[in-house]
C-alpha cells in the first residue's frame, strides 16, 4: 500500500492539516474565497452581456478575450500555488461556494 502515490500524497496533506496554522489558513482563504465568488457572482453575467453585445456588434475579439482568460488563469494558479497549505484550497472551495449560493 505504501508504493502508491496516492498514500505519499495523502500522507503529506494529513501532515499538513496537522498544523494548527493550516486550519486557520483554510477559514480564511474560505471566507476570502466566498466574498470574492459573490462578487463575481453579481459583476460577471453583467460584464459578459456588454462583452457579447461588443462582440455583436464588431468592437470585441473573442479569440483574444480567450487568451486573455486563459492567461490570467495560469497567473491564478501559479499564485495560489505559492501560498502556504489550506489558503488555495480554501480560497477555491470559497469561491465555488459563492458562486453557486442562490439569491434569496
Amino acid at each position: 500500500m505504501e508504493a502508491l502515490p496516492a498514500f505519499h500524497a495523502l500522507e503529506a496533506l494529513g501532515r499538513a492539516f496537522s498544523q494548527k496554522e493550516a486550519w486557520v489558513l483554510l477559514g480564511v482563504g474560505a471566507l476570502s474565497g466566498y466574498a470574492l465568488g459573490r462578487v463575481a457572482r453579481v459583476l460577471l453575467p453583467w460584464t459578459a452581456l456588454l462583452y457579447l453585445g461588443a462582440a455583436l456588434l464588431g468592437r470585441a475579439d473573442l479569440e483574444r478575450l480567450a487568451h486573455h482568460l486563459g492567461a490570467a488563469s495560469k497567473e491564478v494558479w501559479a499564485f495560489l500555488s505559492g501560498l502556504p497549505t489550506g489558503l488555495p484550497l480554501g480560497a477555491v472551495v470559497g469561491f465555488l461556494s459563492g458562486l453557486s449560493d442562490r439569491w434569496e
